[in-house]
């Protein structure tokens, strides 16, 4: 524990010392101060997620539904290091990849988080994640009909059974039900109970072509057009600070709304150096920006 409140101590003063963030010239100057910060992110991440709010938690552990959350957090945490990682090696298609999964994983811990119906939107949660699982079923017992399982058939079969059977699912609960959206709602409409669904298509949406690869990502990063002919290009674009300022500012946001959930920083000594690399990097995204001009 010594360990970690130096490390946040460190943290502090290096955010201390460099606030407001110095005049760069350069992306290469930009993009290595902002890979510093998202270091300090990641440790922040890693420190938060593994807090609990009292010994007892620390030791057993926490119940399913109050794990859901700890998932998403570890999960966001996980995704952040992997976009760190695409990021310093300047591949800046991949990390795009992250930033949507990142931008999902938070906006649904958040929902999860403030529901007014915590009980029933877990088990959706959970119900909804079964939608392969459900088409494997209905395909093996098909099969079945007209012959013998083979082995690995069998292994998939009663792997999938003992998911249910643990999360409490009867196979006539998944086989009747036919809606996949966290209660009922699609992702557009769980931003909306935030009211930030004006900016589904700035984020979640664009970031879909990246994921998904569609044309204007196939055209963009992956062609190089000459008048009326494309020929390959092999080459990864250069990242800028909008492929690491944004993603850190969801990261930090995320965290300091779990912290509060989990009520793990009762003494007030992670969520203040949260808060703190988070404005410098509120500060620095700024300060590119100001750079690109109209």
């Amino acid at each position: 524990m010594d360990k970690v409140l130096q490390n946040l101590k460190n943290i502090k003063a290096w955010v201390d010392f460099n606030s407001p963030p110095p005049d760069f010239g350069t992306n290469t100057e930009f993009m290595k101060f902002a890979v510093e910060i998202m270091n300090r992110c990641l440790y922040l991440l890693k420190a938060g997620a593994a807090s609990a709010p009292d010994a007892e938690t620390a030791n057993k552990g926490y119940t399913k539904n109050e794990a859901i959350i700890v998932g998403h957090m570890v999960r966001i945490t996980k995704l952040y290091e992997g976009i760190l990682m695409h990021i310093c090696s300047h591949h800046q298609e991949l990390a795009h990849i992250f930033f949507r999964l990142i931008l999902e994983t938070a906006i649904r811990m958040e929902y999860l988080i403030t529901s007014e119906s915590p009980k029933k939107s877990f088990q959706s949660f959970i119900l909804t994640s079964y939608r392969p699982e459900k088409e494997m079923l209905q395909d093996l017992d098909n099969n079945a009909k007209q012959r013998p399982l083979i082995p690995i058939q069998k292994r998939m079969r009663r792997s999938i059974i003992s998911w249910l059977r643990e999360d409490g699912i009867t196979q006539k609960e998944l086989l009747k039900n036919k809606n996949w959206n966290l209660d009922g709602k699609n992702f557009r409409e769980i931003m909306k109970t935030f009211n930030i669904d004006s900016v589904y298509p700035y984020g979640f949406g664009i970031a879909s072509h990246c994921v998904h690869g569609d044309w204007l990502d196939i055209a963009y990063h992956h062609l190089e057009k000459d008048g009326r002919y494309y020929t390959p290009d092999l080459f990864f674009t250069e990242p800028d600070p909008r492929s690491a300022c944004p993603v850190t500012h969801v990261c930090l946001d995320s965290l300091l709304k779990y912290l509060k959930w989990n009520k793990s920083d009762p003494d007030n000594i992670i969520s203040p150096v949260v808060e703190k690399l988070h404005e410098l990097n509120l500060a620095l995204d700024a300060a590119h920006e100001n750079t690109l001009g109209e």
